[in-house]
């Protein structure tokens, strides 16, 4: 090859190396956080949050259990409202623990909110026919 084709070569090549490094996210670039991933993530560690609050408030647990078996409608927001009406503090504690999800809808455009994801995720449940178990061999 003479210099000037392992030239040409030469840059031909960098080029390539240049627009595929330029074509590569980052390796700590940040994930998209409207993907449905992160929105699982957040809704996750929220519920989760949750859980743990009304595990260790069993008087809030009591009555939002007791409100979630009624049927929704006026008579259940009121009772909704009245409890956090008396107790401003646990109105207070769900709201920071749902912040984060309320955050994330807002910032990506999301027409659902954490109890109407919930909700969702409860029907599906209720409704979804139940798969038999299956049996995984170590062929």
């Amino acid at each position: 090859m003479t210099p000037i084709h392992r030239h040409a070569v030469f840059v031909v090549a960098a080029g390539l190396v240049s627009v595929a490094v330029l074509n590569t996210p980052a390796a700590g670039a940040a994930p998209d956080p409207c993907a449905a991933s992160e929105i699982a993530k957040a809704v996750g560690n929220a519920s989760i949050n949750a859980s743990m609050y009304l595990d260790s408030h069993p008087q809030t647990n009591q009555v939002l259990t007791a409100v979630a078996a009624q049927p929704a409608g006026p008579q259940s927001l009121a009772t909704l409202e009245a409890y956090f009406d008396a107790n401003p503090q646990a109105a207070t504690d769900l709201q920071v623990i749902q912040r984060p999800v309320t955050a994330l809808t807002s910032r990506c455009k999301l027409p659902i909110s954490l109890p109407q994801v919930l909700g969702l995720m409860q029907g599906v449940q209720q409704t979804a026919p139940q798969a038999p178990a299956q049996v995984l061999s170590a062929s």
